[in-house]
């Protein structure tokens, strides 16, 4: 156990005097308020633009139709059906169209446009429709009060049998955020493990460091290590991120918390990382260079992404086959469980068989990954491949 602890030391040392890791550190959660708040300025910036469409109005309703109209889009009455066309080529208008007897019988109208913006058309679109039933409802024996309750959709409000059967927003939101946090920090620290691992095994550091410690303790102390700097690093950032989110959005931490199902969401947070740690940790030992590891890497990070296969299923139908699966199979059920926590009252006998089953297969995967690190780590000059692979699990530790 001593050992472990100089291992992990060790690792979180290294890494915080890295140059590389305190910039990543400092330079995610600005990429992460780049790019989400991009897209937020560019809508700010993204003003609709001055349309104009010329309208030949045999019907009267040219003042009708504008008042169904946003301020951006502007009417002009023309009479002369014949030279529109030029017009609104000469004033380089939006377009044209004409409402007449034709329109009110058929429905149907033809808007000819010179400037193709879908957001503007669907607009008139929708305009039109609404002066249409206008028209038409005022020539007939329906008064406006008679459709409208004739046509009212029902309001159906969902009553949950028990308290705890409704599902709970803030639990729902807070899970969501845990369950990208943790993939992020299998993610990073994984990779992190896998160049560590890969670095020491290129440099013949492994030989010296394995003269004085055992290879699974070696091991664990690399896993406990990395997983100590992710911790350091999504507190970092959520200590950013909560002022920023009770700024904008009036996010309260407080009720969060008190919403959540910390048990859950921190037990299978932590047997989900233990689980990919190994995985990587066992992967970079068998490979040679950092190439090697890079096209073997996405075949391991696919295992915690299959996660996000299923989230559409779980969020509709919480209770369903497809959920349960998920949230028992261990390569998911990590962020599942975490998910399904927040939308429904999980069983007692799926939450006790999916922490079994999580604990069994991360304590399987530990044992295996030490197997193919005590080898992997002192061999040199390739890549293992699968049958070496095979042959190192069978091996027995004297």
């Amino acid at each position: 156990m001593k050992g472990l602890w100089k291992i992990a030391n060790w690792e979180i040392t290294r890494n915080l005097t890295n140059k590389q890791f305190i910039i990543g550190l400092l330079l995610t959660p600005v990429l992460i308020g780049v790019f989400s708040g991009i897209p937020i300025l560019l809508e700010r910036l993204n003003q609709p633009s001055l349309s104009t469409y010329y309208v030949v109005d045999h019907l009267g309703e040219l003042a009708s139709l504008q008042a169904l109209l946003p301020e951006n889009i502007s009417l002009e009455a023309h009479q002369d059906s014949a030279s529109i066309a030029d017009i609104v080529r000469d004033t380089n208008s939006s377009g044209y169209f004409t409402l007449d007897q034709a329109f009110i019988s058929t429905g149907q109208i033809d808007v000819v446009y010179n400037d193709r913006s879908m957001e503007t058309l669907s607009t008139i679109r929708g305009s039109l429709t609404a002066l249409l039933q206008q028209i038409r409802l005022a020539s007939s024996d329906i008064s406006v009060n008679q459709l409208t309750f004739v046509t009212a959709p029902a309001r159906v409000r969902e009553v949950a049998l028990d308290e705890e059967l409704e599902p709970q927003t803030m639990h729902m939101i807070v899970a969501l955020v845990f369950t990208v946090l943790v993939f992020f920090l299998i993610l990073t620290s994984g990779t992190m493990l896998m160049q560590s691992a890969l670095q020491e095994k290129r440099d013949r550091m492994a030989e010296v460091v394995l003269s004085s410690v055992r290879s699974v303790q070696l091991m664990q102390g690399k896993i406990l290590g990395h997983f100590l700097l992710g911790l350091m690093q999504l507190v970092f950032w959520i200590a950013i991120g909560l002022p920023i989110a009770r700024y904008f959005w009036d996010f309260s931490v407080t009720e969060a918390l008190a919403a959540v199902n910390v048990p859950i969401i921190l037990f299978f947070g932590l047997g989900g990382y233990l689980l990919f740690s190994a995985l990587f940790v066992g992967l970079g030992a068998t490979m040679e260079d950092l190439q090697s590891a890079g096209n073997s890497q996405s075949l391991v990070i696919m295992l915690p992404a299959l996660s996000f296969l299923f989230m559409g299923p779980v969020m509709t139908n919480p209770d369903g086959a497809i959920a349960i699966f998920a949230s028992i199979f261990p390569f998911t059920s990590p962020a599942i469980m975490m998910m399904r926590s927040g939308l429904t009252v999980v069983p007692l006998w799926q939450t006790l068989s999916s922490a079994a089953l999580l604990l069994l297969t991360a304590w399987v995967i530990m044992l295996l990954a030490s197997k193919i690190f005590r080898i992997g780590m002192l061999m040199y000059g390739k890549n293992a491949s699968f049958q070496e692979v095979t042959k190192w699990l069978r091996y027995k530790e004297s």
